[in-house]
Formats: C-alpha cells, structure tokens, sequence
C-alpha cells in the first residue's frame, strides 16, 4: 500500500475519529485506519475503509433508519425469503440484500414500508395484494402457504382476559366459522359484522364468555370487531369466502358469501345457539334496519367512537 501524497509504502495503523454526514446526520466514531509513516496521511486500505463505512451507516440506521438486524428480523418474522420478500415491498433483491448486510441504507420510501410493517405486521397483505403482479402464481402461492397472518396479526403473548374480549382467548378457527355460519347466503358486510358482535355479546350473557375472543370498537355504522378488514382479507384468502364488490348509483356494496363448509363441530352447543339466533332475530333485516337497531344499544350509545366496547354492555341487549 502506498502513500497518494509522498508515494511512501511505508504504513501503520491506529485509531482514528471519523466525521462522516449522511443525510445531514453528523456521524461520529473511532475506527482503525491506516496512515503514511512519513507523512502521516490517510492511505487507502480496502479492508479497512469498508469496515468504517459499514460502520458509519450501521450507527446512522440504527439512530435515524432501521438496523440491518431488524430488517433481518421482520423477514424472517414473515417466513419469506429475500427473493419474495423484496418483490412485496417493491425494491430490487440485491436492494435488499444490500440493507440486510448493512452495506447501504434504506431510502425514504422503503424505510417507511419497513417501518409500517414493524408497527403493524398485518400491512403485510396489502402490500402483497399492490404487488400481486410482480408474483408467478407459484410465488404468490408460496407466500400464502407461508405467511402464519393469526400469528402475525394476532399475538397469543399479548392475551389477557378482560371485559374487551369477553374473558375469552382469540380463537381464529371460531372467527373463521362464525363468519361462514352468518355468510351461508350473500350477506352484506356491514350487516355481517354487526351479527357477528350480537352473537358474541349475546354468548356472553348467557354464558360469561364470549365465542370468538374478539374485541368490538364503535365505528360510525355500529360495532364491528377490531381488524375486521384484515379478518375479511384473510377468509378471502383463504379461499373460505366470495367477496364480492358491486357499485350501484354511486354507491359501493360489499357482499360476503360462503365458500367452504362450516364446521359446526367447533362450537359448544350453546355458542351454536347463540348464533342461530342472532341469525334468526335479524333474518328480515337488511344492513341499514341492523345498523340502526345497533345504535340504540348501550353498548353504542354509552361509548365513545373509535373505542372499545364493553362486554358487560351484553346484560342489556335484549334479543
């Protein structure tokens, strides 16, 4: 190695404080370098100057960006492998293997995808859906099998028995069967998700618990349980349903309906009941007459919009 000012080869090395900026971040650290023992200048040394630079955006991402080990992380928390998981947030994979590796950090875009994943893992299948033509049908089948979405969007660690969820663990495969029981004919959704909280309400109160283990908030057209997007996305997915969109007059109409056979067998006898006769109740009633009766329930009208609703709101519903 040689010396670009006297043309010495005569080198040794030490500690050295960097000052570099990126992205008008002051990055500040000691690292070893390689110096002109006769004129005590910087000399280029491959090995070294990688390791600095590496250094250098490695404290930037993890300060200001997102470390390589999270990206790493949120990946494999996903079960995908970089070919498929560069393609879902849209980059290049030598991209992303460029950002697993620390080599180089993540641009504005890509960090907000990123961080909307970590925040919220369920961000995951919209943006499969955006990218759906970047994928063969044997990638985006190979996605589907491996994406676990209860796990991802519902974390068993974070269970505690409350009156939010009717003292009753998430049971998914309940959600999944409670959903093709009301959907047995086409159903709008709204009306969908309004029979779904009169049914679990309704469990609670004759029994303590609720079947499904949701959580219902109060949204301008009634209760409606937490994710129920998500929840409908997935049953869709997994081929449990037809979804079905039709516009009339300006309006948007979201119909559900059954695809595959509901397990009865999942449900206790009295959770069974519970739903047949929240289905036998509203039989008659369209989405706009169910909406309406809704609101009228304490459970609605003694909460705040956008909150969770109460179970013990369930003693005073009287279906």
């Amino acid at each position: 190695m040689k010396c670009d000012i006297c043309n010495c080869t005569d080198t040794y090395i030490k500690e050295h404080t960097h000052e570099y900026i990126i992205k008008g971040k002051k990055i500040e650290f000691i690292s070893k370098r390689r110096f002109c023992k006769n004129c005590n200048n910087l000399v280029y040394d491959s090995k070294l100057d990688n390791i600095a630079s590496k250094k250098a955006i490695d404290i930037y991402n993890k300060k200001y960006g997102i470390s390589k080990d999270s990206i790493i992380e949120l990946r494999k928390k996903y079960n995908l492998s970089q070919d498929l998981f560069s393609k879902i947030i849209g980059c290049a994979k030598k991209t992303l293997v460029s950002y697993e590796n620390g080599n180089s950090i993540p641009n504005d875009n890509y960090l907000i995808i990123l961080r909307s994943l970590i925040n919220k893992p369920e961000v995951i299948y919209t943006l499969i859906e955006s990218n759906k033509d970047k994928f063969t049908d044997i990638e985006y089948n190979k996605i589907k099998d491996r994406l676990d979405y209860d796990t991802i969007l519902f974390n068993d660690e974070k269970f505690t028995p409350s009156k939010y969820n009717g003292y009753t663990k998430l049971n998914m495969d309940k959600v999944y069967n409670m959903i093709l029981c009301f959907a047995e004919s086409k159903v709008l959704k709204t009306k969908l998700l309004k029979e779904m909280f009169y049914a679990d309400f309704i469990n609670y109160k004759n029994t303590g618990a609720s079947i499904t283990g949701l959580e219902y908030a109060k949204l301008n057209y009634g209760p409606v349980p937490n994710n129920y997007e998500e929840i409908i996305f997935k049953c869709s997915l997994k081929d449990l349903i037809n979804y079905d969109v039709e516009f009339k007059n300006d309006f948007e109409s979201h119909f559900i309906e059954k695809k595959a056979k509901l397990n009865k067998k999942i449900f206790s006898e009295e959770e069974y009941n519970s739903i047949c006769k929240v289905k036998k109740f509203f039989q008659n009633y369209n989405s706009s007459d169910i909406v309406k009766y809704s609101h009228k329930e304490k459970a609605f009208t003694d909460t705040k919009y956008f909150n969770n609703i109460s179970y013990d709101y369930a003693f005073d519903i009287d279906i």
